[in-house]
């Protein structure tokens, strides 16, 4: 065995097992929070109004924020559907909010 204070191979194995359980724990996270963004995609198109719709949208954009700081800041991999949406929902002003709640009530969006 090496010698050396830098390389200690019980500590490899440990972080390489720690980086296993969160990529597991990813594998598992990402679809549990695509079908939360389904589900609320559902409830939006059961609103009648935007101001219905508000809270909704209000949940993915915190979403979107927790997505994209993976995504952007982490370079963190995540399946295709949910990088497309924080693309899509990269700014929920007011306009595309408006832009959005028609689309998705209209069925032309999905997710």
């Amino acid at each position: 065995m090496i010698n050396d204070p830098f390389i200690n191979i019980q500590e490899i194995e440990i972080e390489l097992n720690n980086l296993r359980e969160i990529a597991e724990k990813l594998d598992t996270q990402f679809p549990l929070l695509s079908q939360k963004i389904a589900y609320i995609f559902t409830k939006i198109k059961e609103c009648k109004t935007i101001q219905e719709a508000e809270n909704y949208f209000e949940f993915l954009e915190i979403i979107k924020n927790g997505l994209a700081s993976l995504l952007y800041e982490y370079h963190i991999g995540m399946p295709d559907r949910l990088i497309r949406f924080v693309q899509d929902f990269d700014t929920l002003e007011p306009i595309y909010k408006e832009y959005y709640f028609k689309k998705i009530t209209s069925g032309e969006y999905a997710f």
